[in-house]
This record gives C-alpha cells, structure tokens and sequence, in this order.
C-alpha cells in the first residue's frame, strides 16, 4: 500500500421488530437482510457467530482499541491494523481479536485467526521494477475500502470490501508496508482439483465489480442461511413459528398455507431455527474450513 500511494445494521432484539410487529407489517423486516446476498461463508460464519450470548458477552469486555492500533493508510481507501497483543481468548473462537459483535459482517473488521483457519487467498509479495503497476492492486485501490492487519508475529492480512462483498486475503513475502516497489503474486491454496480453486477466485473476484442496486439475487444457498438467520433472530425478539414465516414470506402466503391446514411451513421453520442454532453455537466453524478442500458446505 505505501509503495503505491506514496449494531447489528438492523437488530431483531428489541424495539424495532416489537413495533413492526404491532403493524401487522412483519413481510418488510427481510429485506434488511438484503445486505447478506453475497456474503463469503466466513462472513456468514460472523453473522451466526455474533449471535450467540455467550460470544457477546465475552467480546463486549474487549474494546478495540485496546486490542490493535489503527490509523489512516496512505491514501483514503486504506485503513492500518496493527495487534497490540495476542489475543488467547479470540484465537479460541476461531479470531485474531474480537470485533464489536454488534456489526455486522460488512461493517466489522473480522479477521479469522491465520493459524485456526487460514483463509484460501493468498498472495505473496515480492520485490518489481520502479516502473512496475501492479493493476489488481489499483483496482482495489480505486473500488475497495481496505483494512490491513499486521499480527504481533508479523503476519499480514486485509479485507477488501466492494460491491456488497468482503473478502479476507493473507499476505506473505515482503511487508505491503514496505517503501520499495512490490507486486502481490496471487495463489489460491489447497489441494482440490482446478475448478474448485477457479470457483474460489471467482467469488474472490467480486469485490472489484460494480454496486448493483434492486432487489438481490439469492443462490440457494445464501437464501437458505438467510432463513436461518432470520429464524434466529425472530425467536430472540419472541415470535412464533407462524410469525416467523410471515417474515421471510410475507403474510398473504403465510395465510393461504394456513387456511389449507398445512403445517408444512412451520415444521420449515422450525428446521430453520435448529440449523441457525447449530451454526451459532459451533457449526460457524465448518464454514470456516478450506472450500478448496473438500468441505461439505462448498457451493
């Protein structure tokens, strides 16, 4: 970087859903989850993680700014992280130091740990020509918001964040805070077979594209995360199971299936809220695992 330039967003807790709720007007809550559409599994692995009570409380006793130094890169987009000290108690959730659990996965700095689950991104830094421009680190310049984060081993890491994305990258090599001229040669780790690792760039990718605006378009997938996480937090805010359905259905849907005597959709959404449970209250970490390995929950 210096070479080149020379809480929750909608809580489901408390007020906010208790009023909707008196309205009648639960089928508009999902859409505040909108921003959820294309986030990475470890994005999603913050989303269930911050959930749990005994995570919030724990992170809640840690301030930031206690935990790592930050200040300004050298040029606007850039924001530098330094760990003031390990962090025993993050590293046993899977993270190099709490950030404030009521961000969410866009919002907040959520470095996994590079030693409990190190991200399959890679690039390693290496010495290039004064003339040298390396293009994809421009780009990240001119479309990303950038937070880099140096450990007390040294260790690099950043998120870049663009187009409702976030991804995490390790680094190695020379420092990205190194004066001379560098370039980021980029590996995607792991030992599974080429399409796996293209898919991984692929998603790695979307950071540099444009912000869409309208209605998102969900895959399967992240649609169903959605509902789980959705189930979630309608049981914290004490919603029924119907009530649940109303939010991620809408109400003249929830109505038809109930005047037919289904009990179908319940039933849905009680599986629903045992799959958000069980990612929050440890399944986050097998989204965490390399998805050029073999995980199960690869897309």
């Amino acid at each position: 970087w210096t070479h080149l330039a020379r809480t929750l967003l909608f809580s489901l807790h408390g007020r906010a859903l208790m009023k909707l709720h008196q309205t009648r007007d639960l089928g508009d809550v999902v859409r505040k989850y909108d921003y959820t559409a294309k986030l990475g599994r470890d994005r999603w692995a913050w989303e269930f993680l911050r959930r749990g009570t005994e995570f919030r409380n724990i992170a809640r006793r840690y301030s930031s700014d206690e935990q790592v130094s930050r200040r300004p890169g050298p040029c606007p987009s850039v924001t530098l992280l330094k760990l003031r000290r390990p962090q025993p108690e993050a590293e046993a959730w899977g993270l190099a130091f709490f950030p404030g659990p009521d961000l969410d996965a866009l919002a907040a700095d959520v470095f996994w740990s590079a030693v409990r689950y190190p991200r399959d991104v890679y690039v390693h830094v290496v010495h290039a020509a004064p003339d040298y421009v390396d293009e994809y680190l421009l780009l990240a310049l001119q479309r990303c918001q950038i937070t880099h984060l140096t450990g007390c081993d040294g260790r690099e890491q950043f998120i870049l964040r663009g187009a409702g994305c976030a991804q995490q990258v390790r680094a190695g090599g020379l420092s990205l805070l190194c004066a001379e001229p560098h370039r980021m040669l980029l590996t995607i780790e792991g030992d599974e077979c080429l399409d796996a690792k293209l898919a991984t760039l692929k998603k790695a990718r979307r950071v540099y594209g444009d912000h869409v605006t309208g209605p998102p378009r969900w895959s399967r997938q992240a649609r169903e995360l959605r509902d789980a996480l959705v189930s979630l937090d309608c049981k914290a805010a004490g919603l029924s199971y119907w009530e649940m359905a109303e939010v991620i259905h809408g109400r003249e849907h929830v109505d038809t299936i109930r005047s037919r005597g289904s009990r179908a959709l319940k039933d849905a959404m009680r599986r629903n809220l045992r799959r958000g449970e069980a990612l929050r209250d440890g399944g986050y970490r097998d989204m965490l695992l390399s998805e050029t390995r073999g995980s199960l929950l690869a897309s």
